[in-house]
């Protein structure tokens, strides 16, 4: 029993993000297979509620500034409007257009492309040139639509359904790396983007009914809307690194301290260097491993990654000499550890500088409390690194 319990509390974390978006594609499974045949009003309605999905979901990203989502709201609703165009154009021949035949090859081809690409911020010039590359694409689909060239490298001409056979293959390939990311990884986002993909999948397939064009689009506008909101919310309270509590998290808890505590700082020494030294993923892999570190020391509840380079403990009923001793001995385990990554021959060296404070009763907050302590810890900073001190 108490295996199966051990086996249960490690699986459940990686599945628990699959129950909306594997809801919101059932929910349109059921209603397509049920409802075979929509009215021209709830068409419209449907219609009208893709498209405010889509533009909440890019808006919320351009606030958050994030990238990769907003490339799959941005080619979900050029191929939303493809498809509906092709279809008024070219009536029931349209999937054997060259247009329709280009684009299914273009959507999951760009898919499987976005998603290796950093999810970065929005708003820097590398996404203009992203963007350009998009609409380039579908250009090019236009012209070699309009002089009836095809993509469908000989041995994947045919039609699976109302989808090219090179435009399943590559939606079949495209679904199988996001399922094996998202049972890794167990994320929400990517959770959400495996249905997400997979809503397209049969929206395409099963494009000749209005119905299921309208249900299984709309479903994956609101997969992705979903994934983006309930993402941006853990995000929000976790710091997406290392999985520890955040500043957010900081700052909601701090309220409920008990009026005797202190604080204790843990500061990466020459952070900004990192990523000059190792690159931003051997930085990131360095900074997980010293999270894990503190936790191998002191408790994860009461750590929360407040900054890029700082990490802070909080101690409950605990004066500053007895909170001393905790961080001292966190200091000293990283100080003496050996961090190694798989690529590089030798292992690495890395310090912190700690720093820790009561509460008193001046202190109107536990803001006033961490400004005192880096105060202090940038005055230690100036002389040494790897040092411990009280303020």
């Amino acid at each position: 029993m108490n295996r199966l319990s051990a086996k249960i509390e490690r699986i459940l974390p990686l599945i628990k993000n699959i129950f909306v978006p594997a809801g919101l594609f059932g929910t349109a499974l059921i209603a397509f297979y049920g409802w075979d045949s929509a009215s021209a009003a709830t068409l419209k309605a449907l219609h009208y509620a893709f498209y405010l999905a889509g533009f909440a979901s890019f808006m919320i990203l351009l606030y958050f500034n994030r990238r990769r989502p907003a490339f799959y709201v941005l080619l979900m609703i050029l191929s939303y409007i493809i498809i509906n165009r092709l279809k008024t154009v070219f009536g029931s021949d349209y999937n054997t257009t060259a247009y329709y035949i280009n684009l299914c090859f273009f959507l999951p081809a760009n898919l499987l492309a976005f998603y290796f690409i950093p999810d970065n911020r929005l708003l820097i010039k590398m996404n203009i040139f992203l963007l350009l590359g998009i609409f380039i694409q579908f250009s090019i689909g236009e012209f070699s639509g309009q002089a009836g060239i095809k993509i469908s490298l000989g041995s994947f001409e045919g039609y699976f359904e109302y989808i090219s056979m090179l435009g399943a293959v590559l939606f079949i390939v495209t679904l199988s790396v996001f399922f094996i990311k998202a049972s890794q990884s167990g994320t929400i986002l990517d959770y959400a983007s495996f249905f997400y993909t997979l809503n397209l999948f049969f929206g395409i397939l099963y494009s000749a009914n209005p119905t299921a064009l309208a249900f299984f689009f709309g479903s994956a506008a609101l997969t992705l809307l979903s994934g983006i909101i309930l993402n941006l919310r853990y995000n929000i309270r976790k710091d997406v690194l290392t999985g520890l509590p955040g500043r957010y998290s900081y700052m909601i808890n701090s309220a409920s301290f008990p009026l005797k505590y202190s604080i204790g700082v843990i500061s990466i020494d020459n952070y900004a260097q990192m990523q000059n030294m190792f690159g931003r993923r051997d930085r990131d892999m360095l900074v997980r491993m010293i999270a894990s570190k503190i936790t191998d020391e002191e408790s994860d509840e009461n750590l929360y990654r407040y900054n890029e380079d700082e990490f802070i403990l909080i101690f409950k009923n605990e004066n500053k000499n007895e909170s001393f001793e905790h961080l001292e001995k966190v200091r000293r385990a990283i100080a003496s550890a050996e961090f190694i990554l798989s690529h590089r021959r030798k292992s690495i060296k890395i310090t912190v500088s700690t720093c820790v404070s009561e509460k008193k009763r001046s202190d109107a907050n536990s803001m006033e409390v961490l400004y005192r302590i880096r105060k202090t810890l940038q005055k230690a900073n100036e002389f040494s690194y790897n040092v411990s001190s009280k303020a």
